[in-house]
């Protein structure tokens, strides 16, 4: 009888799951924006790489269960297969664009 519940627990899993899209659609409506917080401000930190890293090891995990890739995937590759464009990038297009109003 146990060997029934833990087959159905593992399908529970996969098929309750949130969906490639709606895990782009958490990003890119909540988590993105929560990083783009007063990026004007601290937008020049970013040449420090450990600050960069940081930011792109959150950017990274989020890629993944986009693509459902392993984890040796790279990170550049990632954002091409999820069309979501490089955090530090999107950092200062958002600086650029808020000096400019």
């Amino acid at each position: 009888m146990q060997g029934n519940n833990i087959c159905i627990s593992k399908s529970a899993k996969v098929n309750w799951g949130l969906s490639q899209k709606d895990i782009k659609t958490l990003y890119t409506g909540g988590i993105q924006p929560f990083l783009l917080f007063c990026a004007p401000v601290w937008a020049e930190i970013l040449e420090k790489t450990s600050h960069r890293k940081t930011l792109t090891r959150v950017q990274r995990l989020i890629n993944i269960k986009i693509a459902k890739a392993y984890r040796t995937v790279s990170n550049e590759a990632l954002c091409i297969i999820t069309g979501l464009t490089h955090i530090h990038i999107k950092i200062k297009e958002t600086a650029e664009v808020y000096k400019i109003v």
